[in-house]
């Protein structure tokens, strides 16, 4: 039986399913969005069976994507090299982002006079984002939509930052090259995860300052543990089988939590995340169709930077005809546009500076553009894409 990492070495290092599956689920968010935007809260799918878990699966397999192909080359950085890559990689696009919602979407579309939206506190507390300090909407915009922040999605952030400082601190003890403490870190988050729910199940707490949420409560718990069970699996890539049957009893036990109901964040992070991690990587190193057009570049990352704010425009321009059809019919179309634009202007030129310090962005830069007279990536190089 084929293991996860023979069929990555079988394919020169390369995870043909990867850029699928992250387009994919970046388009998922934004039908996931289009539910909450068009009714505001709560989600009115948060609650049904079957239909709840899409919202609970789709960051976690995102966060797990993420864990693996940043082990991967996480493996081969030194910790310096680690951060100027993570903060390269994302910092630029997000800070391009923050600033259109801010000063460009605000000022269209804000209630208020314009000199007291640009002198109000929210204008500017809205560009702690960029650092992980999370404010999710700006003075008088968007006040008459169901909802009214500008990106929900930037949730994520503070979490995807504490992500890369755990993996940075996983580079400095050397752990990667050490697997069993990855694994036992995995397992000591299970066990405390645990622990805190059997103490007190009704936890509920969305304090950023409670460590509690770390592990339970706030829905970034499972965030924490996917990007773990994501640089387990890439650890142990040799001894995890490459199965399809496995793929399938991982499958059929998802949907059968779905429809069970909702369950606690605890024990969907110990029993159910485990089963979508290895779906994850299942399908990255699988041959999944390649999508038309979206070849051309990684537009993940704007797909999903922009689908929110870009989906409330459309509700805000048009709220007679904003059913969740036509908001995310529109939305993905001018989020496309707007990814494009993300990846050819802001991304693309940043991976290629940061190739002058980083064999991994160059690596990335060749897979993306073979035109350019560049080198193919060597089979022990192509997988270090990210």
């Amino acid at each position: 039986m084929p293991s996860i990492g023979s069929v990555l070495e079988s394919r020169k290092g390369v995870g043909p399913g990867f850029d699928t599956l992250r387009i994919a689920l970046a388009f998922s968010v934004i039908g996931w969005h289009s539910f909450h935007i068009v009714a505001g809260e709560p989600h009115p799918l948060a609650d049904l069976h079957f239909f709840w878990f899409p919202g609970y699966a789709i960051l976690s397999m995102f966060f797990a994507l993420s864990g693996f192909l940043i082990t991967a080359s996480a493996t081969r950085l030194s910790l310096d090299n680690f951060i100027l890559n993570r903060g390269l990689r994302i910092v630029p696009a997000l800070l391009v982002e923050v600033v259109l919602s801010a000063i460009v979407l605000g000022a269209i579309f804000t209630t208020l006079p314009l000199s007291e939206y640009f002198r109000s506190d929210g204008f500017w507390r809205y560009f702690g984002n960029v650092a992980g300090f999370v404010s999710l909407t700006l003075p008088g915009v968007f006040e008459a939509n169901p909802d009214h922040s500008v990106n929900t999605s930037l949730w994520t952030i503070p979490f995807e930052i504490g992500c890369y400082v755990l993996m940075a601190g996983l580079i400095l003890c050397r752990c990667l090259h050490r697997p069993r403490l990855v694994l036992m870190l995995c397992a000591a988050f299970g066990v405390i995860a645990i622990a805190i729910y059997l103490a007190n199940p009704a936890f509920t707490s969305t304090s950023s300052l409670d460590p509690r949420n770390v592990f339970v409560g706030s829905g970034g718990s499972r965030l924490f543990i996917s990007f773990l069970l994501g640089i387990a699996i890439y650890l142990y890539r040799f001894d995890i089988e490459y199965s399809r049957r496995a793929a399938l009893a991982c499958l059929l036990f998802c949907l059968l939590v779905a429809g069970v109901g909702p369950l606690p964040g605890a024990l969907l992070n110990v029993f159910v995340t485990p089963a979508l991690v290895y779906l994850t990587a299942y399908l990255g190193v699988s041959d999944l169709p390649k999508l038309p057009f979206f070849h051309r570049g990684d537009y993940s990352y704007g797909v999903y930077l922009y689908g929110y704010p870009l989906q409330q425009t459309i509700v805000a321009v048009w709220p007679s005809h904003a059913s969740v059809a036509v908001v995310f019919t529109l939305a993905a179309f001018a989020t496309t546009a707007f990814a494009m634009f993300s990846w050819h202007v802001i991304e693309l030129p940043i991976l290629k500076l940061r190739s002058r310090f980083s064999f991994v962005a160059g690596t990335r830069i060749q897979a993306v553009e073979p035109a350019a007279g560049m080198a193919p990536p060597t089979r022990t190089s192509a997988l270090y894409r990210r």
